[in-house]
């Protein structure tokens, strides 16, 4: 009954079930874009966007580079490197295919944490026989969240049931509302110590998991503030920063640059949202491209 009052009263689908249902599970609590997909949703300032996943269920940009052209790099992460809230010809692989002609791979899930990206990482490494050039990881410290929320014990059981509830049910979605995405912090600063299981899941990924440390570079860039600016009080880039350098990764700051776009007043951040919008996936795509190229 709840849920049909629910449904009724909804004069318009569900953006929130409609946007949940191109995910699917794989095993007991992996999150993934499903395969096949084809769909236009509305960002939280009313503007559309659409996104498109091939048959590996891999966000596709449909740019028409030469299919004999081998994937150069692999763009690894959560929502920013996947592309939340932008269209498709607004994205940063789609901005490194066509504006930079290097063919480009998204391996790359929304409302994912460390854990997370490394087990879609180890995934799509050992599935394929066309192995990246470059691997270009934009990090937020969003992580510290999604990582404290994985799944233990018995939870693993039950994630599945909470998993098709929240994608079928709007009752269940009205209980239990789903987090913001890439949102972790209310503006105070606070700074994560070093034995957060965020530092201990990237050091043993690190050690134990990843080929060939040298193709990697991590990306930074300033988180949203709730106030709609940069987050540049925030201490963990810093920290975050000075871990991946002592671990042998390369790092590309980002962080001025967000700024000066900030200040000229590009559009940095999708409004109330915080995810990166058209100006600041251009200066990822610019800063990928230049990089890849210097290293060739």
């Amino acid at each position: 009954m709840g849920e049909g009052y629910f449904r009724f009263q909804q004069k318009t689908p569900n953006e929130e079930l409609r946007y949940k249902k191109i995910h699917c599970l794989e095993g007991w609590s992996e999150i993934r874009l499903c395969p096949n997909v084809k769909e236009e949703f509305t960002r939280r300032d009313g503007k559309p966007w659409d996104i498109q996943t091939n048959e590996m269920g891999e966000r596709i940009t449909n740019a028409n580079l030469s299919e004999t052209n081998q994937t150069t790099v692999w763009l690894l992460g959560d929502s920013m490197a996947m592309g939340y809230g932008l269209p498709t010809g607004q994205t940063i692989a789609f901005l490194l295919e066509t504006k930079y002609k290097i063919k480009t791979r998204v391996v790359a899930v929304d409302a994912i944490g460390t854990n997370g990206i490394s087990n879609l990482y180890l995934d799509t490494y050992n599935q394929s026989s066309n192995k990246p050039n470059f691997i270009y990881w934009i990090w937020n410290p969003s992580d510290f969240i999604d990582d404290v929320r994985e799944k233990k014990g018995i939870q693993n059981y039950l994630y599945p049931i909470h998993f098709y509830l929240s994608r079928n049910s709007s009752l269940y979605n009205s209980l239990r509302p789903s987090r913001q995405t890439n949102v972790y912090t209310n503006g105070i600063p606070t700074l994560y110590p070093n034995t957060h299981p965020t530092y201990s899941f990237l050091k043993t990924f690190f050690q134990n998991s990843i080929y060939n440390k040298e193709q990697w570079k991590i990306l930074f860039s300033w988180g949203m503030a709730p106030n709609g600016t940069p987050d540049t009080n925030d201490p963990n880039y810093n920290v975050a920063k000075r871990f991946f350098e002592s671990e042998g990764m390369v790092t590309i700051d980002l962080r001025s640059e967000t700024e000066v776009l900030f200040f000229q007043k590009k559009q940095i951040y999708i409004p109330n949202d915080g995810h990166p919008d058209e100006d600041l996936a251009k200066l990822f795509a610019e800063a990928i491209a230049n990089d890849y190229k210097k290293s060739q």
